[in-house]
């Protein structure tokens, strides 16, 4: 067998593969002998048809199934001799048989760039965050937060009209223009009245009732609703409310700290308030970092991206994008893909180099991801899911993801790698005009 590679560019490449004659002849033996199994001629019986009569009734299978087999049999093989790593699925062109019997295709395939990196390229950057401090108001709002979520609803009495600030529970069951549709009917919905939850003209058309009452209300949804299907639509409701209930906020106090159960004063609950948002802004600080870096390092290392690693990435964008849109009401029929493929591209392909360099980052200096990482995000990625540790890791091995889970934590490996080998800066928060209150 002899092989030719020809560089089509930098990350593409095609392999002329001459195979010789007793290869295509073994192949061609095997393509009758299937032939064999499946074709029905009249005067045989099943899988007894001559090969010569299998050859001239059936020439254009035979030469089809021969090509197929003289591929399977030589391609890896090829591949191992010109000493190159496909990184796509092989474009074959279909062979040319020569009259010495022998046989030869083409394959086309993409490759891995070479990335011109040196080590001044991924130390030593000069990154800036933002001094992280936290204001009176921001923990006040967590403690308000936190009010709401210890808040008891109680019921009310039977003769309360439904106001602002009640919480109801309701029947509805919903049509537009006569039609039903998804999300527009359910039973015991529960409402906290006047948030803003519902449409404005649904909640008039409640306001004022009392536990027990059936009310048919008519509006038509805005023009520029959310949802495209339901937009500028006449909508019909039979709402029945089932109950109104009472809020019974606690009062902040020592009281509400130990009865959140682990502490003894309000002011133990603020403290690690505070400590949780400094640690929420400081992961939010370290995402903005590493995107510096990304920045920095794509604009500084250039190199070619394969086609079918980008094509990968713009599906998997796609996709990502079609579930948001479907949040809204809206499907991917309603927009048009080609325009929205076309402005995820350039995102796609620096998303492509930005892991291509991260790679290499990971070999140069010589990362690894422990079983026992792997073992931690697992465990961490079940526990914030609710899940049972045994089902996530199921579906990772299912699906053949625990490569990519492998990645994430060598990527991130690298960008920490970059991140402590970088100068940072520390600047005041925009709009600092005054230092905020602690």
């Amino acid at each position: 067998m002899k092989t030719t590679l020809e560089d089509v560019s930098s990350v593409q490449k095609k392999l002329k593969i001459e195979v010789p004659a007793d290869v295509v002849a073994q192949a061609r033996m095997e393509a009758v002998q299937d032939l064999q199994k499946k074709v029905k001629v009249e005067g045989f019986r099943p899988g007894k048809v001559p090969p010569n009569i299998i050859e001239q009734r059936f020439a254009h299978e035979v030469q089809h199934e021969t090509v197929e087999k003289v591929v399977d049999l030589t391609l890896a093989k090829a591949f191992k001799e010109a000493k190159v790593y496909p990184i796509s699925r092989p474009e074959i062109t279909p062979g040319l048989f020569a009259g010495t019997g022998g046989m030869s295709y083409t394959a086309t395939f993409d490759v891995l760039p070479a990335i011109p990196i040196t080590e001044k390229d991924y130390k030593g950057l000069k990154l800036e965050k933002t001094e992280i401090e936290v204001t009176k108001e921001e923990v006040e709002s967590e403690l308000t937060r936190l009010q709401k979520a210890m808040t008891q609803l109680e019921p009310s009495p039977a003769e309360t009209v439904l106001v602002k600030g009640l919480v109801v529970v309701i029947d509805f069951k919903g049509t537009a223009e006569g039609k039903s549709f998804k999300g527009g009917e359910a039973k015991d919905y529960v409402i906290e009245f006047g948030d803003g939850e519902m449409l404005g003209d649904f909640e008039k058309g409640i306001e004022g009732a009392k536990a027990g009452e059936v009310r048919k209300i008519s509006f038509d949804y805005p023009k520029d609703y959310f949802n495209k299907e339901l937009a500028g639509k006449k909508a019909h409701f039979d709402i029945t409310v089932k109950e109104i209930r009472t809020k019974n906020v606690p009062k902040l106090d020592d009281d509400f700290a130990k009865d959140l159960g682990q502490y003894k004063t309000l002011e133990d609950v603020k403290v690690d308030l505070e400590k949780r948002i400094i640690a929420a802004k400081e992961g939010h600080q370290k995402g903005e970092l590493f995107n510096q870096i990304l920045k920095q390092l794509i604009d500084k290392i250039k190199f070619e991206a394969p086609q079918s690693l980008i094509t990968a990435e713009l599906r998997h964008m796609l996709e990502q994008f079609a579930q948001e849109i479907q949040k809204r009401g809206q499907k991917l029929e309603d927009v048009k893909v080609e325009e929205v493929l076309k402005e995820f591209q350039p995102e796609a392909e620096n998303r492509v180099r930005g892991f291509l360099i991260l790679d290499k980052i990971v070999e140069e200096v010589k990362l690894e991801a422990t079983d026992k990482e792997l073992e931690n995000r697992l465990e961490s990625m079940a526990k914030q899911a609710r899940k049972p540790l045994a089902e996530v890791r199921a579906h990772y091995e299912k699906n053949n993801l625990l490569g990519s889970l492998k990645n994430c934590i060598l990527h991130e490996k690298s960008l920490e790698f970059v991140l402590n080998e970088a100068k940072i800066k520390v600047v005041k928060p925009k709009n600092d005009k005054k230092r905020p209150q602690k």
